[in-house]
């Protein structure tokens, strides 16, 4: 074979390109990672509009959640609307029944909602959308002056949002894309 300059041209970036490549990077694994890095979790969107959901057959915390969501090119559910509800209530429903001897009749699903940006009030995800409607649970509905950093799960049968700790207890959870 001879050697020419293009062959030594075609070396030089193949090489150039493995040192590159094997360069040491670190990329967020989780959920929290991504906040304590400040990125932003961006879903890839329906390209037929509107919203689909689906609920992975797993039981994570909230951050899991997000990254599990993320992972598969979705978002954890948000509910901004009556009609974001209506969907939801009906995607669940033929789900609730399915799951129903797994899990029992009150599943809790964990949606976006969550107050973890320090003073601006609850927000869907990762992103600073504020939340603007929401259907509290009566017995569970969190104080103005809380402290303490929460998201929110819902249960299919009522859609009653619940707060609760995000690195706690682990649930279902809901992505939508």
């Amino acid at each position: 074979m001879k050697f020419t300059k293009l062959n030594f041209g075609v070396i030089t970036v193949i090489m150039f390109c493995m040192i590159i490549d094997t360069e040491p990077t670190f990329s967020p694994r989780t959920a929290l990672e991504m906040i304590h890095q400040k990125l932003c979790v961006c879903p890839c969107g329906n390209p037929k509009g509107g919203k689909l959901y689906t609920v992975p057959n797993m039981r994570l915390n909230w951050f899991e959640a997000v990254a599990h969501c993320n992972s598969i090119g979705m978002s954890i559910a948000s509910i901004k609307d009556a009609n974001d509800r209506r969907l939801l209530q009906m995607y669940l429903q033929p789900t609730r029944y399915k799951l129903r001897s797994q899990v029992g009749n009150q599943s809790p699903y964990w949606i976006g909602a969550n107050n973890l940006a320090a003073n601006n009030g609850l927000r869907w995800g990762l992103t600073n959308q504020e939340v603007t409607t929401s259907e509290w649970n009566p017995t569970s509905v969190p104080s103005n002056d809380r402290s303490e950093p929460f998201c929110v799960y819902i249960k299919a049968e009522t859609m009653r949002w619940t707060p609760a700790q995000c690195d706690g207890e682990q649930r279902q959870f809901i992505c939508e894309y």
